[in-house]
């Protein structure tokens, strides 16, 4: 495949360079200043038991990287996807990667087939790193299925963590045994810092993800910008209760550990108590994650005094708004909740620093990251003023390069300026500090993971039963929005209930985090005279059915 073509604009790449933002050094040069640096110090672990220290790490991802150079015949460019929970195994695979020169394309762990077939023909993937088994799913028999349909996928490697898959000779190799091999002589493929290092893929609000194409200056840059003002060092431990495949569990878990000569701790699979146990027991000093895992933490601390969490210093929340009355109830324990925000294509891009006044940090989403530039538009995409509600858009070198065999899109995202349209409402006060008001996009965020209603609905009308079909969120105390279907259904006297809709989504191997978590049945949906569904009046149905329920709950 060769390296992937990305477009980089001349003067502004000229522009970051001078401002020290863009450089000549890779991932991979800072993973050996690193490993130099801290050598016998732990680098990551996970709740199975795991552990690797920097130079452990170093020495494992050379037999890995030479595998993937010599045996599988890889080239610069090429793409290895990677669908793997939160495993220590992660970590090894993607500095590997680095080392051989090829991309990496993280996948969670809950995609199926057709989900599992865009993303790797998109990619054109190599290669595809699989648990065995994990939570009753056999992650090898579906990996076999998709490489019937995606002709560039050659070989599957086996993740067998909990229990040993069994081994058939040119069917799959097994990493275990990839790391007894004896290491060969370091021949690395150092590349170039405008390189493409990795593409993940959105679910934003297309009825397809897209893949978000980040270079080595990206990520450092992004990076940089976000420990700039997170006051993070070395001795600092990094938990990571969001799968790594997502850009917050990536960046945060992996990349930002090995910048600073952290320790990543990482939890297969998250629960709270699970999450307070690996804190107490590891001494972790911050956590990065979802909303709702600070709401989850804060609540079940009240529950559990025998916890011990006293190490903990910062946590940092992103993908939904941060009540001001969790930040206040984190100050009392000695916690400081701060938000960040960004997406995929420009992350992270404001930040809220543990230095900032304290009512910008109870109501603010932050200021921009050094290198980046913040500004705010109406609908015709002329700049607001303060405190004037708009679309924010960001300038930086943090921006993605486009979206893998999508120019289309990505000249949507993507103005002739630079300026990368976020779909996102926000306010800008006079200091420059923004808060996210709202979402242009159409888009439910639950616990932090993006939804798109698109690709619901057209999984919910290939039911023989269902006409039409619109989902719109609702909102829920813990994961902060959750999935409302209304459906017209063809024949009213079949009627459907959630079990069903669930086993439908099931059925058509949609992630379990996606299905609808409620049900509200329609003669017809409420349309423009354009024909266009007015989802804004589902909204607000479905919210006041919410509040009488609740006000029935209190009567009995």
């Amino acid at each position: 495949m060769g390296k992937l073509a990305v477009e980089i604009d001349k003067e502004q790449a000229e522009k970051y360079r001078k401002q020290g933002l863009w450089g000549d050094a890779t991932l991979m040069d800072y993973w050996l200043l690193s490993v130099r640096s801290y050598p016998d110090k732990a680098m990551v672990a996970d709740d199975q038991g795991s552990s690797y220290t920097y130079r452990e790490l170093d020495q494992a991802s050379d037999r890995l990287a030479a595998y993937l150079k010599t045996e599988c015949k890889l080239e610069e460019g090429d793409i290895v996807s990677v669908q793997l929970p939160n495993w220590t195994e992660f970590t090894l695979i993607l500095i590997a990667c680095l080392k051989a020169g090829v991309v990496v394309n993280p996948l969670l762990t809950g995609f199926r087939e057709s989900e599992l077939i865009h993303r790797l023909s998109k990619c054109s993937s190599k290669l595809i790193f699989v648990p065995g088994e994990f939570r009753n799913y056999d992650h090898v028999e579906l990996a076999q299925k998709v490489a019937e349909s995606v002709p560039s996928l050659k070989k599957i490697v086996i993740v067998d963590k909990h229990a040993p898959y069994g081994k058939e000779e040119g069917k799959w190799d097994h990493l275990s045994d990839i790391l007894e091999r004896d290491a060969l002589p370091a021949a690395y493929c150092r590349g170039e810092a405008d390189d493409v290092a990795i593409v993940l893929f959105t679910s934003g609000t297309e009825s397809v993800g897209k893949g978000v194409m980040l270079t080595h200056n990206n990520l450092i840059a992004n990076m940089k910008g976000y420990i700039s003002m997170t006051d993070l060092h070395s001795f600092d431990s990094m938990i990571m209760p969001v799968p790594l495949s997502h850009a917050t569990g990536l960046m945060y878990g992996v990349i930002v550990p090995f910048i600073t000569g952290m320790t990543s701790v990482l939890l297969e699979r998250y629960t709270v108590d699970r999450c307070l146990d690996m804190i107490q027991q590891e001494k972790c000093t911050v956590i990065e994650g979802p909303t709702v895992i600070a709401y989850d933490v804060m609540r079940r601390i009240e529950e559990r005094p025998d916890v011990d969490i006293s190490s903990l210093r910062f946590f940092y929340c992103g993908g939904a708004p941060i009540p001001r009355t969790l930040v206040e109830k984190a100050l009392k324990k000695g916690i400081k909740v701060l938000g960040v925000y960004g997406s995929t294509e420009s992350a992270p891009h404001c930040i809220v620093s543990p230095y900032f006044p304290t009512e910008k940090v109870l109501t603010t989403d932050g200021l921009p990251v050094p290198g980046t530039e913040i500004k705010v538009v109406d609908e015709r995409g002329n700049q607001v003023g303060p405190w004037v509600e708009g679309e924010e858009l960001s300038k930086g070198p943090g921006v993605f390069m486009g979206y893998i065999d999508e120019p289309e899109m990505t000249s949507a995202a993507i103005d002739e300026e630079g300026w990368y349209h976020s779909g996102d409402l926000c306010i800008m006060d006079d200091d420059g500090f923004i808060r996210i008001t709202g979402r242009k996009k159409n888009i439910i965020i639950r616990g932090g993971e993006n939804i798109s209603s698109v690709e619901i609905e057209g999984i919910l009308m290939l039911h023989e039963n269902i006409i039409e079909a619109a989902v719109v969120s609702y909102p829920d105390d813990r994961m902060g929005e959750k999935a409302c279907a209304y459906l017209v259904l063809k024949d009213k006297d079949k009627p459907m209930d959630l079990a069903q809709i669930q086993a439908h989504m099931e059925k058509n191997g949609t992630a379990k985090y996606k299905w609808p978590e409620r049900l509200e049945f329609i003669d017809s949906l409420p349309r423009t005279e354009t024909g266009k569904v007015q989802k804004f009046k589902l909204r607000e149905d479905v919210r006041r059915k919410i509040k009488c329920e609740a006000k029935h709950m209190e009567v009995k």
